[in-house]
């Protein structure tokens, strides 16, 4: 999504790829046969394309995390629009859901779906890859960002998470002390016998109701969230044609044609702006012959020399307005190394800068580019990012170091929840990295274990904030080091 706002149209068919099996086999619950099918989900991600090309916000309130809802909702929106023009177009189960009325089965109350949109985005969206889809591990951390072995934990945490957070929306109604305290108590320890409180259960309905709520919440989330968040869902039928549709190897008709006309479009403009040039140039010239008859009493050496200077004068102002114009939209020439990214200046697209070893520290302020970042409050070498902040550092060389660990000096916000990204040639890739500052707020030298790595290679730095507060994380060096005994210099307070 980063990379779309930039302009990387390119970049939309790594979403199309990653998401059209989920949003083929929704709309095959919808509508009648494939071909229907393949109308409603080629409708939904061109709805997508133009909303990121003409700079609508991408993400929705209800699910700010997660797009994988969002797609599904749009093709339930699309369905829902074919009855009143192609009613039996529409499967018999969704059309029959429809005509009464397309109610939500909210159940007992609506509390878990507040509950989940309380959640931060992250957690929002690993509990809906997790648990509602069952995506595989891998999957999951492609989607959410995360570590491939920190998935399992991380969705531990987000169901404590999440049964916390339906607790909470049930505290808030309460006055009464003793259902507060037993609420609580079941809540840190769900698994609990409620034998202790089971006088309090059974003389309350309403906490026996939330208590039951609590301890089945497990067990029943991959059924009831999907229906709160969507309406129309039919489980397990949804999951068997997802996983019988494969992921198209060719970019959709509508991608296709968008990014030919991009790469018909450079070409043409300067030969239009060269056509131009040549005939302000001829009408020139001959409105000086014209000029020329009309005074018959110059001698002709003296016409063609005013001719000729006059021409030299108007040639040089033409050349150097095509110049400026000819500027943006001259392709650079091809090179065997990486392209640059958009934000990289001139300078350094013609002239590599020297490679930057990439053995800790690297310190914070030698990036290339920046965009979003500001130099730390209190130590100007430092740099202070946000979630939507990039770092980038070209030409960091690993060739030589064939480190197992990758270090960062940063610092948090108290409380912990943030953390830093490392990532290779692409802000696209899944992380090398995942490196979280401490949690009491100091500064610290951090070391997490990662796969060796060879070559030279752009890095990206990039902060998840727990909040929306803006520059969470600062950090000071980064790089890679060889083992716990040998990773850390001592540590200088800055």
């Amino acid at each position: 999504m980063i990379a779309l706002r930039k302009g990387r149209i390119e970049f939309f068919r790594h979403l199309y790829r990653r998401h059209y099996a989920a949003v083929q086999a929704y709309a095959s619950q919808c509508v009648r046969g494939p071909l229907h099918a393949q109308e409603v989900t080629s409708d939904v991600f061109a709805h997508l394309l133009q909303q990121m090309v003409s700079g609508e916000s991408l993400i929705e309130r209800r699910h700010p995390g997660c797009l994988r809802p969002q797609l599904l909702g749009k093709v339930r929106t699309a369905a829902i629009n074919r009855w009143h023009r192609e009613r039996d177009t529409l499967s018999p189960d969704f059309q029959a859901w429809v005509a009464a009325g397309s109610r939500w089965p909210w159940g007992e109350d609506g509390q878990l779906a507040l509950a989940y949109e309380r959640l931060p985005a992250t957690t929002q969206c690993l509990l809906w890859h997790s648990v509602v889809e069952r995506d595989d591990p891998a999957f999951t951390a492609r989607i959410t960002g995360l570590d491939h072995h920190a998935v399992p934990a991380a969705c531990d945490q987000a169901m404590t998470a999440l049964r916390q957070a339906r607790a909470d929306l049930y505290l808030e109604r309460l006055e009464r002390p003793d259902c507060r305290d037993v609420i609580e108590r079941l809540t840190q320890r769900p698994e609990a016998d409620p034998a202790e409180a089971w006088d309090h259960l059974r003389a309350c309905p309403a906490c026996a109701a939330v208590y039951k709520d609590l301890s089945q919440l497990d067990e029943q989330l991959e059924a009831q969230l999907p229906v709160r968040l969507l309406g129309w869902w039919t489980g397990q039928r949804y999951l068997r044609a997802k996983a019988a549709i494969p992921v198209p190897l060719v970019d959709p008709p509508f991608l296709a044609r968008l990014l030919e006309r991009g790469r018909a479009d450079a070409p043409a403009q300067p030969s239009r702006v060269r056509r131009a040039t040549a005939a302000t140039r001829g009408s020139r010239g001959r409105s000086r012959a014209a000029s020329s008859l009309k005074s018959p009493r110059r001698s002709r050496a003296a016409v063609a020399v005013a001719g000729f200077l006059v021409g030299v004068g108007a040639g040089m102002l033409l050349l150097t307005a095509c110049e400026q114009q000819l500027g943006p939209h001259r392709q650079s020439p091809p090179t065997s190394g990486p392209s640059p990214a958009p934000d990289a200046p001139p300078s350094q697209q013609a002239t590599p800068p020297p490679a930057l070893s990439a053995r800790f520290p690297v310190q914070a302020n030698a990036y290339t580019s920046q965009q979003g970042t500001s130099a730390g409050p209190d130590h100007p070498g430092a740099r202070a990012l946000g979630s939507s902040s990039v770092l980038r550092y070209d030409r960091v060389d690993f060739s030589t170091v064939r480190d197992t660990l990758a270090v960062a000096r940063l610092a948090g916000p108290s409380g912990g929840g943030a953390r830093i990204e490392l990532r290779l040639d692409s802000p696209a890739r899944p992380p090398l990295a995942h490196i979280m500052p401490s949690a009491d707020g100091s500064v610290n030298d951090i070391s997490v274990p990662i796969t060796p790595v060879v070559g030279v290679h752009r890095v990206y730095v990039t902060a998840h904030c727990p909040t929306t507060t803006d520059r969470c994380v600062e950090l000071f060096a980064f790089g890679a080091a060889p083992s716990l005994s040998g990773a850390l210099l001592p540590l200088r307070r800055p």
